[in-house]
């Protein structure tokens, strides 16, 4: 947690194999207060509801540096909204549809399972418990009264670094590297070929899934298997199997690029990072979070958040700013403010 953040293990009857599969949990709770006052303290205190209670569960870990972390990222901002939070990480999929009732079974408003994968578990632990919220992201299903989604939009995500991808390459040959085959990585993947094919310069793009999305070396693997084919811009979306298009950037020569996904990830390799297509999912629910705690009810409907709700969006150029003119970044601009705009529509994979 962050500094300042009491962590604790999650209370309650746990059987011996969900206290494994949560071994990673934390929450806190915002009792206390910096403010000077005791007028302060009662005006913080009305921002939010200190009776909701709001789990999250994560498919890896809490400091992946990408998907995951980004998740926790938004957690964080639920928790310094004053909310009491608790999480799992690395939780197994045999394990998805007992995490989602141990939390409801203590008490927790809104428990989120971060990506599709949880669909199938939210849908089932929903019907059973009708007073709480279950959510999935990276999702687009939903079911009265309960269940609800927070779909990133991959495919402009994909898009923009497809545009990017054209723009940058000295050699005409670009490639994408997806982790597991759900919709939401294959709408990145999606994307990033019609930004590609959106910059009409002759560029091809190079695509494929490697299965996995904790394996960062089959992502090495295929990334140097690209770079040998005469790829110089190479991105990933692979959660944390993706750092090892990082370190295989590393070992390339000079004028071959990576660029990061969801989070800002040119630290992964300075000066060989062009630039990442952020995903700030994790704002985005807390948003709807921090929403209901101030009395807005949570809507079972698919919420969908990209580059027009600032959660899709483009990170600093670095190093790398001189790799593409400024006519080119001012291109690489308008083009999402065309999409945000709808003048661009991209294809996705999901509904």
């Amino acid at each position: 947690m962050k500094k300042g953040f009491l962590t604790r293990m999650l209370a309650g009857a746990l059987s011996a194999a969900m206290v494994l599969a949560m071994a990673g949990c934390g929450s806190s709770s915002s009792s206390s207060s910096t403010s000077d006052s005791a007028e302060e303290t009662e005006e913080e205190a009305e921002e939010v509801s200190s009776d909701i209670k709001v789990a999250l569960i994560l498919p890896g870990t809490a400091n992946d540096k990408g998907w995951n972390q980004e998740a926790y990222d938004g957690l964080l901002e639920i928790e310094e909204a004053g909310i009491e939070t608790a999480y799992a990480e690395s939780v197994a999929a045999s394990d998805y549809e007992t995490t989602f009732r141990a939390y409801a079974d203590q008490g927790y408003d809104v428990i989120i399972g971060h990506g599709s994968e949880f669909e199938d578990a939210a849908s089932k632990v929903a019907e059973e418990y009708p007073d709480l919220y279950f959510g999935c992201t990276s999702s687009d299903i939903y079911a009265e009264p309960n269940l609800f989604s927070l779909q990133n939009l991959n495919n402009e995500q994909g898009f923009i670094a497809g545009v990017v991808a054209a723009l940058a390459t000295e050699t005409g040959i670009v490639a994408a590297i997806g982790g597991m085959e759900v919709p939401s990585i294959q709408s990145y993947i999606l994307g990033f070929e019609q930004g590609v094919a959106y910059v009409d310069n002759g560029t091809t793009a190079l695509t494929c899934y490697v299965g996995t999305f904790d394996d960062a070396t089959k992502v090495k693997e295929q990334a140097l298997a690209y770079v040998e084919q005469g790829a110089d811009i190479v991105t990933h979306d692979a959660d944390e199997a993706g750092l090892g298009l990082f370190e295989a950037i590393a070992e390339t020569p000079d004028g071959v690029y990576a660029i990061g996904a969801v989070k800002d990830q040119y630290e992964e390799c300075p000066d060989k990072v062009l630039t990442s297509a952020t995903n700030a999912i994790g704002s985005a629910m807390a948003k709807v979070v921090e929403d209901y705690a101030n009395g807005t009810d949570i809507e079972a409907i698919c919420y969908k958040y990209g580059i027009a709700a600032g959660v899709i969006g483009l990170a600093d150029w670095h190093n790398c700013a001189d790799v593409l003119t400024d006519e080119e970044k001012a291109y690489v601009d308008e083009v999402m403010e065309m999409i945000a705009n709808g003048d661009i529509v991209v294809e996705s994979a999901q509904n």
